[in-house]
């Protein structure tokens, strides 16, 4: 983290462990707000009546502002103060939620969802560059990270039991209205946590603010819906600006004596390398996770609480993997414990591979935990690396780089990976439709798995090949996850090698 020995830095006192809890649960309560929001999406439709446009806007403004806002949030905390800005930005989300919970028409709720999302990007960035002040031990920043990182695995993963608890013995504004409680806990223990800013920095530039706002905006936005709808020029212009934006806002960078994002950082081989790593692995393991929580209910045939709660264990065995990796990397290296994970993980993308035909859903859920188990040790370790890498004063802009990998790889997986499992999913079922189904059904049918099941009723034959016909597009998938990770031990092993725990960074070199 230094050049100084870690031995000779100072340990982190009880202060600093219960910052690391608040800290903790405002990372909880971005990670469940993510995954219950499809839950709540048809309560909302019957009550608000939203139009498509509107319901469009619901989902998605928030993830879209989050995504677009955070590489000026990162270097906004740097600035105005990391603790300052966490606690502006969730004494917001908490209000901006409680007015959602309430909202009455659709353009509230709209309105209120673009306000979460922005308040949202404050969040990560500010409660891992946070932890790079709370722990300078390297030891113990290793387990911070681990623990931060578990919390919001934790999120991910009760997010949508708790959702459909709160659903089913409350009304749909009971999922906003959680994040109050949570808002006022941080708050409470905002004064354990140390304040920092960089003193040096300069007035933050407004067009590079807006560069870098229109270009992941429009590119996340037209990623996603490219790989929900099918291509569109829309989608593919909104591809095309970001694209096109996102070069101007490198090129401005560059000019810039103080930039929003400094690209210096990216000659430090071990943070531009860990982001391709968090990026490689959220490409090739979303959208095969999509698919395989269809699986399990269109095929296995289990109710969406019977797949939530399933589902729960390869998250919980995730989390265990990411906790575990500050122990194994005091024996060894970082690259021989990524390693070890990617190896685990790929094993466990070879059970689903190998069983997805015949096995039922306990052999699939032994696959999906050997890969969750396996992946956290490689993102804990990886993320670690992006702050840890970089000068102090650039450690908000490094975290809010994370979480632009990290949203990029999510949406790429889901444009591509998603996207391959569904042509093989509908080439495989076009070549083995039996004779008497109805064209009107098989298109319909063409459409998606959950849709098939339902126009299957009354043609057994054609319920068959559907059900062969989504597992081998499943097969498929976890192939290509197999062979991505595989793929990215290897490489790992050969970029990461020279890489100890403790060893110095490369900024004085790099920046």
């Amino acid at each position: 983290m230094s050049n100084v020995n870690h031995e000779q830095l100072p340990k982190a006192t009880w202060r600093e462990w219960i910052g690391l809890g608040a800290l903790t649960l405002a990372v909880f309560m971005l990670a469940t707000d993510m995954t219950v929001l499809f839950l709540t999406m048809p309560s909302i439709a019957a009550d608000l009546a939203p139009s498509a446009t509107q319901m469009l806007w619901i989902i998605h403004i928030g993830e879209m502002l989050a995504v677009g806002f955070v590489l000026t949030m990162g270097r906004l905390g740097d600035k105005v103060g990391r603790k300052r800005l966490l606690i502006i930005g969730a004494s917001i989300y908490g209000c901006a939620s409680l007015f959602a919970a309430f909202a009455t028409e659709a353009w509230m709720l709209i309105a209120t969802r673009a306000l979460i999302g922005i308040t949202a990007a404050t969040v990560m960035p500010s409660t891992m560059s946070l932890l790079r002040s709370m722990f300078t031990d390297s030891k113990q920043f290793s387990v911070a990270i681990a623990i931060n990182l578990s919390a919001f695995s934790a999120g991910m993963a009760l997010g949508p039991p708790i959702g459909g608890l709160l659903l089913d013995t409350f009304w749909w504004g009971a999922v906003f209205l959680i994040n109050v409680p949570i808002v006022i806990a941080l708050l409470l223990t905002s004064p354990l946590l140390p304040e920092y800013r960089n003193k040096t920095s300069n007035r933050i530039d407004f067009v590079s603010v807006l560069l870098s706002l229109l270009a992941l905006a429009t590119l996340i936005f037209g990623l996603q819906e490219m790989a929900n709808h099918g291509f569109h020029f829309v989608y593919g212009g909104s591809i095309l600006v970001g694209i096109v934006t996102g070069m101007l806002f490198i090129r401005r960078q560059k000019k810039m004596e103080d930039p929003l994002l400094d690209l210096r950082m990216f000659h430090i081989s071990s943070f531009s390398f860990s982001l391709i790593a968090v990026m490689a692995i959220l490409l090739v393991t979303t959208g095969a996770d999509m698919l395989f929580a269809q699986h399990l209910q269109a095929i296995i045939g289990l109710t969406p609480t019977q797949a939530g709660l399933l589902l729960i264990i390869p998250a919980f065995l995730s989390m265990v993997g990411t906790l575990v990796s500050p122990a194994l990397t005091k024996w060894l290296r970082p690259a021989y414990v990524m390693a070890i994970g990617l190896l685990t993980a790929t094993a466990g993308a070879l059970i689903i591979m190998i069983t997805v035909h015949d096995g039922g859903a306990l052999i699939l859920i032994i696959g999906a935990s050997l890969a969750g188990f396996g992946i956290g040790p490689t993102m804990t370790i990886a993320s670690e690396q992006i702050v840890s890498s970089v000068p102090q004063e650039r450690a908000g802009s490094a975290s809010a780089m994370s979480d632009v990998s990290s949203g990029l790889g999510s949406v790429l997986s889901i444009a591509f990976i998603g996207s391959i499992g569904m042509i093989v999913y509908r080439a495989t079922l076009m070549d083995s439709i039996p004779s008497g189904v109805p064209q009107e059904i098989v298109a319909f049918s063409s459409e998606n798995v959950g849709s098939a099941i339902v126009a299957s009723e009354g043609y057994p034959d054609f319920l068959l090949a559907i059900q062969s016909s989504f597992s081998f597009a499943l097969q498929t998938v976890y192939g290509i996850v197999a062979v991505g990770l595989f793929t990215l031990m290897l490489i790992i092993l050969w970029k990461f090698r020279h890489v100890r725990q403790d060893s110095t960074n490369e900024e004085e070199q790099a920046l």
